[in-house]
């Protein structure tokens, strides 16, 4: 039997599964993300996926047994994620539509309403190494890598408690104490997202009253994983032009994971690559597969900035403060006004008047305009 579990250690969600609300253990989440790999770029449809426990076993790192793996496919078959498209536009699915278990193969096929959100992705999608949220033993801390890896181009991101919460589904412990979250989850993630991962994080808590209402986490590149930088290179960017050294040669990757020049096909021997493989991985924020123009960080944060209303929000206050956004019509007097928005997140009329009794309307109007196309941002 040829499995399903290949070598391919990424895979690809939309960032609507990313944000998604859900609450999966450690095991259960290890095994979506496995069988995750084992969808291709290529795929139209969903497949079934087969293998045995042995190449589970290889695949994730951690003993299986039949028993176990029935317990964890049953409860992933009764727990749910939660997919929110717009405010008015929410969807529930389950991860698999069915798990069969047969003589010690297991054959599994994904529920085919999350088609949308794992094959033929274009954009706004999120590619993650099995290899380094398998190390970590929270399960918080691998959906608070996702989330942040997200965000990893633009260098930060920023969650209200209660947003974050609802997003990992946390126990009314929690929430009920900041300071447990803070400690078993905050904390825990950025230790181990730091520790195992390619991002270096820290986050900073905002307060009201003595409350803490929200956490910005800082995100920057980890810089002490180059076997992580070649197998990623190895599978994400072959044939795709790298850099060019000293002398002016193109430098590639092959689909056997070798080095090579461009300009005439020759391999680089084994002590040289090595030489570049360190060069590239220490410069790796000038290579040409990874370059981010400023224009490109802006679309990305217009295109984050239409997730939720609060976020749309957040993007105006940072960006609009004392500018125009849009002109509207008074219903009474059919004057037209601009409206602009003060630093501190109020909306307001650029010719003096209040727009405290309509500002939430005004929000809601600018939110859909903006999702539909029809608000320049």
């Amino acid at each position: 039997m040829e499995t399903s579990l290949t070598k391919q250690n990424y895979n690809h969600q939309s960032h609507f599964i990313v944000n998604a609300k859900y609450a999966f253990n450690r095991n259960e989440i290890d095994l979506i993300l496995a069988l995750l790999t084992a969808i291709r770029k290529e795929d139209k449809d969903f497949k079934d996926y087969s293998f045995d426990i042995k190449e589970l076993e290889e695949k994730t790192f951690k003993k299986w047994n039949s028993m176990q793996l029935q317990e964890n496919a049953e409860s992933l078959m009764s727990k749910s994620l939660k997919i929110q498209i717009s405010k008015n536009n929410w969807k529930i699915f389950n991860w698999f539509s069915y798990f069969e278990y047969n003589n010690g193969l297991i054959t599994c096929r994904f529920d085919k309403g999350l088609k949308p959100y794992l094959l033929e992705l274009k954009n706004r999608f999120v590619i993650s190494d099995l290899r380094m949220i398998l190390p970590m033993r929270s399960s918080y801390s691998k959906r608070i890598y996702l989330l942040l890896k997200e965000y990893a181009k633009i260098g930060k991101r920023t969650f209200k408690i209660e947003e974050i919460q609802e997003m990992l589904l946390v126990p009314s412990s929690y929430k009920e104490k900041y300071n447990k979250f803070k400690v078993s989850v905050l904390e825990k993630a950025q230790t181990d997202i730091n520790k195992f991962t390619d991002l270096e994080v820290e986050f900073t808590e905002k307060k009201r009253l003595r409350k803490v209402i929200e956490v910005t986490y800082t995100i920057k590149k980890n810089h002490n994983d180059l076997k992580s930088f070649i197998s990623y290179i190895r599978e994400l960017y072959v044939n795709e032009l790298l850099f060019h050294t000293k002398e002016k040669r193109p430098l590639k990757c092959s689909e056997k994971g070798l080095l090579y020049y461009a300009d005439n096909n020759q391999n680089i021997n084994k002590k040289e690559s090595q030489k570049l493989w360190e060069y590239l991985h220490e410069n790796r924020k000038e290579l040409y597969v990874f370059k981010v123009s400023e224009e490109e960080i802006n679309e990305m944060k217009k295109n984050i900035s239409l997730i939720s209303l609060d976020a749309f929000k957040d993007y105006l206050k940072e960006n609009f403060a004392h500018k125009k956004i849009i002109r509207l019509t008074k219903s009474n007097t059919k004057e037209k006004f601009d409206v602009s928005i003060f630093p501190n997140g109020k909306l307001y009329d650029m010719s003096g008047e209040s727009l405290d009794e309509n500002s939430e309307a005004i929000w809601e109007l600018m939110y859909e305009l903006a999702q539909n196309g029809r608000l320049k941002l």
